[in-house]
C-alpha cells in the first residue's frame, strides 16, 4: 500500500464512482480498478459494495477512508516539517508556460514564499520550446515546460502534474462528442509547432478525423475568444476549469481514454541552483496534488 494507491481510494470514496475517481486523479479507468483492487487484496477485504449501482463503500472501506484522510493530512506534515528545518535564501529566474501561471504556480510560490522568505523568484511566461533554448544557454534557472518529445542535451525533466486536452466549443454548440464538434466546425489550430500540438494531431491522426482548419493561433486566449464568438471550435490544453467560465465556452475530453499532457520541472545537468529548484519542484508536486492534478 502506498500514498498513491490511498489517494486513489480517498478520490474514488468521495467522488461516488470509479470513473469519476479516474478523472480527479487523471488517470484511466483500468488503472484505478487495479489500484483499488491492490489496496482490497493486500487487506483481505471489499472496500466496495460492487452489487449496488452505485457501488457503495462497505463497513471495512468507510473505516478506511477515515484513516486513509488521516495519513494523508499527515504525508502533507511530513513534508512541511522536513522544509521547515531547511530555510533557503538566493534567487531563482523561472521559466513557465501560461497554462501553469494560473494554475499550479501561484500556490507553489505562496508556500515557498511562507517557508523561504528569503528566497526570491522571477517568473517569465512564454513557450515550451523557447524556454528548452533558454535553459541550454543559462538564461534562466528552471522552467514548467510540458513533457519533451526527445531528450533535451543536458536538460533533466522531472514531471509533477497532468492537465487535460479538451476540445472547446461555443457554449450554444449542439455536439456532444469530440469527434461531432470537430467535424460541425471550422477548426481554430493551436500553433502547430508546440509540442502539445504535435501531442494533439498525432491523436487526430489515428482515429482520421479530418478538419476543417479555418485559422491558427499562438494565444490560448485568443482562442477561447474566436470559440465563443462562434467563429470554430479548437483543442487546448485547460489548466482550470475557471479558463472555461471565464471565456464563455464549453468543452469535452478529446478522446477515450481523456488525453492530457504532463508538465514538469526542467534545469540544466549540474545546475548551481539544485537546492533551490529541488525546493520549488516539491511545492509544485504540493500544489499539484491538491488540486487533484499530480502525476
Amino acid at each position: 500500500m502506498g500514498i498513491r494507491e490511498l489517494k486513489t481510494f480517498v478520490a474514488v470514496a468521495e467522488r461516488g464512482s470509479l470513473s469519476a475517481g479516474a478523472d480527479a486523479r487523471f488517470i484511466s479507468l483500468p488503472a484505478v480498478s487495479a489500484q483499488i483492487a491492490s489496496l482490497e487484496a493486500e487487506w483481505g477485504i471489499s472496500l466496495f459494495d460492487r452489487t449496488r449501482k452505485p457501488a457503495r463503500l462497505t463497513n471495512e472501506g468507510i473505516a478506511l477512508l477515515a484513516k486513509a484522510r488521516e495519513v494523508l493530512v499527515l504525508y502533507d506534515q511530513i513534508g512541511d516539517a522536513v522544509r521547515e528545518a531547511d530555510d533557503l535564501t538566493g534567487s531563482l529566474v523561472l521559466g513557465s508556460i501560461p497554462t501553469a501561471l494560473t494554475s499550479v504556480i501561484p500556490k507553489a510560490l505562496l508556500s515557498l514564499r511562507t517557508l523561504h522568505p528569503g528566497l526570491q523568484i522571477r517568473v517569465h511566461h512564454g513557450l515550451s520550446p523557447s524556454f528548452a533554448e533558454m535553459l541550454r544557454h543559462g538564461e534562466i534557472d528552471a522552467a514548467i515546460i510540458s513533457e519533451p518529445r526527445v531528450q533535451l542535451p543536458s536538460v533533466r525533466w522531472e514531471p509533477f502534474a497532468r492537465e487535460p486536452i479538451l476540445v472547446i466549443a461555443p457554449r450554444e454548440a449542439k455536439g456532444r462528442t469530440d469527434e461531432a464538434l470537430l467535424k460541425a466546425y471550422p477548426y481554430i489550430r493551436f500553433n502547430r509547432h508546440f509540442w502539445v500540438s504535435h501531442v494533439i494531431e498525432e491523436a487526430l491522426a489515428k482515429r482520421r478525423i479530418v478538419l476543417r482548419e479555418t485559422m491558427e493561433l499562438d494565444s490560448l486566449e485568443a482562442i477561447a475568444l474566436m470559440v465563443a464568438h462562434g467563429l470554430g471550435v479548437s483543442i487546448i490544453p485547460v489548466s482550470h476549469t475557471s479558463f472555461l467560465r471565464l471565456h464563455r465556452v464549453k468543452a469535452v475530453p478529446l478522446g477515450r481514454p481523456p488525453l492530457s499532457r504532463t508538465i514538469g520541472l526542467a534545469e540544466r545537468v549540474g545546475n548551481p541552483k539544485g537546492r533551490l529548484t529541488a525546493a520549488l519542484l516539491d511545492a509544485l508536486n504540493r500544489a499539484a496534488a491538491k488540486s487533484g492534478r499530480s502525476t
